[in-house]
């Protein structure tokens, strides 16, 4: 069984085309044993409505009760796919369900997590240069180094039923899930696809999420942030001291340091970061602080099928 998960916020315009479009290709694929799990990240539209429209047990939709994120969304539907091997995708038709076969095919010569990797990308060299230099930042702060796939052109995936049940295993709230995957290991390989446009509207990703998202994968897979701010702190307590000899010998030189306005400069540089440091470990002791909560990851307000 196949079981494909499709996060979605605000996708009505959008969700019915896509659904359609993957009951096609698993029809050419001659895959009769699958199920489509929508999770509707509290969409403000009738997302929830078109897909219980379907009327059909193998379409589900799961409507959660406030806005979570679309990686939450995905570890929903994580939670309650049933098949041998889960594929999770967005809704607005970009993610080439053609693909689908070729991710099936990589899986079956033994990877437990297949990701599905852009030809091209629409953004500019900027974007494009911007988003390689990320990744590479974020994999020496994790110190990633099990994975040898360019994640800045992954969009989509495929994942086993061990890497599901290993995930679903995993209960903390602030994390990405790429990054999940990433640490979670097991044999990962990648296959190539175009891009599709999207269909209708645009993308509800917007540069805070994708800033939020960075600094939960940091802290949630990676301490070297607060060991660099001992570094620092060790550096510019010793360029203190070198100064405050510099300034007594100086003094005693007959040639006093003189001037508010080089005062002022040290007060700001070390006010600004003493600010810094206190921001780092201000993070990570929140993000512990709402782990320690033991809060669910998500509620449900209404889905299309089981129990309430």
């Amino acid at each position: 069984m196949i079981t494909l998960v499709i996060s979605a916020y605000n996708e009505a315009e959008n969700i019915a085309e896509t659904i359609a479009e993957l009951r096609t290709v698993l029809g050419t694929l001659n895959i009769a044993s699958y199920e489509i799990i929508v999770v509707d990240d509290h969409s403000t539209d009738n997302t929830f409505a078109i897909v219980e429209a379907f009327a059909d047990t193998a379409v589900k939709c799961i409507y959660l009760s406030k806005r979570m994120g679309s990686h939450t969304a995905e570890r929903v539907g994580l939670r309650y796919a049933q098949g041998d091997a889960v594929i999770c995708m967005s809704a607005d038709g970009q993610d080439g369900p053609e693909s689908i076969e070729l991710l099936l095919a990589k899986c079956r010569e033994g990877y437990n997590l297949v990701w599905a990797l852009r030809k091209n990308r629409d953004e500019g060299l900027a974007q494009r240069f911007c988003a390689y230099v990320f990744y590479k930042v974020l994999f020496f702060l994790t110190r990633t180094s099990n994975v040898d796939i360019d994640l800045s052109k992954a969009d989509f995936y495929l994942l086993d039923r061990k890497v599901v049940d290993a995930v679903n295993r995993c209960t903390e709230l602030n994390t990405s899930l790429f990054g999940l995957l990433v640490w979670c290991g097991f044999k990962q390989g990648a296959i190539e696809y175009v891009r599709g446009r999207r269909r209708s509207g645009r993308s509800k990703w917007s540069f805070s999420s994708k800033v939020d998202l960075a600094l939960n994968w940091i802290v949630a897979f990676s301490g070297i942030p607060l060991r660099l701010t001992a570094y620092v702190g060790s550096l510019v307590s010793l360029a203190g001291f070198i100064y405050a000899i510099y300034i007594v010998y100086v003094a005693l030189s007959g040639h006093p340091v003189e001037g508010w306005a080089s005062l002022m400069v040290v007060v700001l540089i070390l006010g600004g970061m003493n600010l810094m440091v206190l921001g780092i470990v201000g993070h990570y002791l929140w993000a512990n602080i709402e782990e320690t909560r033991s809060r669910p990851l998500y509620f449900i307000e209404k889905r299309t099928f089981g129990d309430e």
